[in-house]
C-alpha cells in the first residue's frame, strides 16, 4: 500500500468515526516508515477538518465528538514515535484557550483546540467560566504566543476589552502575544472594537488566522 493510500485510509477512519480502524491504520503507518507527524497532519487532521467544515451544514454534535475521539485514537498511536526534536521543530506555538467568565458553552472552544493541536500548537485549555485574570496568568506562565477567548453570550463582549487591557498592563502585548476572540455572536467588528488582534467564524478559520497572526501560514 502506498503512502498516499495509507494517509487516505487514516482520513477515512476519522470520517467514518472508526477508532479501532484508526489505531490499526496508525500502526500500518509506522510499519511503512511514514513520518508520524505527516500521518497526523495529512491523514487524521484532514478527516477531522472535513467534519468540522461540515458541522454548520449537516453534521451533528455527536458526529463531531466521534470524529474527535477517532482522531485521538489514531494520534495516540503515532505520537510516541515522534522524537522530541521533531515535535519541537513542528511546534507552531503555545496558545491559551478558554470560555469567558459567566459562559459554559464550550463546543466551539473544543473544536478550535482539537484542530490547533493537530496543526502543531501546544494548547493550554482552561475550560469554561474563566476570568480574564486567569487567561493572563496562564499565558505568562506558559510564555504563550496566543490567547483565545470564546464567548457565546453577547452580554459578555466587554470581557474581550478587559482581557486586552490586562494583557497590556502585564506587558504581554509588548512581548507580541496575540489575542483572538470568537463564538457565535462575536463578529469581526466586535472583536476589533474591543481590541482583539484576530477573529474567526469557524474552527478551521481560527487555525488559519492563528497561523497568520504568528506569521506561520
Amino acid at each position: 500500500m502506498s503512502k498516499e493510500d495509507i494517509l487516505n485510509k487514516l482520513k477515512k477512519c476519522v470520517l467514518n468515526y472508526d477508532g479501532e480502524a484508526a489505531k490499526e491504520a496508525a500502526k500500518e503507518t509506522l510499519e511503512a516508515g511514514i513520518d508520524p507527524i505527516e500521518a497526523v497532519q495529512k491523514g487524521l487532521y484532514i478527516g477531522l477538518k472535513e467534519v468540522c467544515d461540515e458541522y454548520e451544514k449537516t453534521t451533528f454534535l455527536t458526529d463531531l465528538i466521534l470524529a474527535s475521539d477517532t482522531f485521538y485514537d489514531g494520534a495516540n498511536i503515532l505520537r510516541p514515535s515522534i522524537s522530541p526534536e521533531k515535535a519541537q521543530a513542528n511546534k507552531k506555538g503555545v496558545a491559551v484557550i478558554g470560555v469567558g467568565e459567566g459562559d459554559i458553552h464550550d463546543l466551539g472552544k473544543n473544536l478550535v483546540k482539537y484542530l490547533m493541536e493537530a496543526e502543531g500548537f501546544e494548547m493550554i485549555d482552561l475550560g469554561f467560566d474563566v476570568k480574564a485574570e486567569r487567561f493572563v496568568e496562564e499565558a505568562e506562565k506558559a510564555n504563550a504566543d496566543l490567547i483565545l477567548l470564546s464567548l457565546m453570550l453577547s452580554s459578555l463582549f466587554p470581557q474581550i476589552g478587559k482581557l486586552v487591557n490586562l494583557a497590556k498592563e502585564k506587558g504581554l502585548k509588548d512581548k507580541g502575544v496575540k489575542i483572538m476572540a470568537g463564538g457565535g455572536p462575536v463578529t469581526k467588528k466586535i472583536a476589533i472594537q474591543y481590541g482583539a488582534d484576530g477573529w474567526a467564524l469557524t474552527a478551521p478559520e481560527a487555525v488559519k488566522k492563528a497561523l497568520e497572526l504568528l506569521n506561520k501560514s
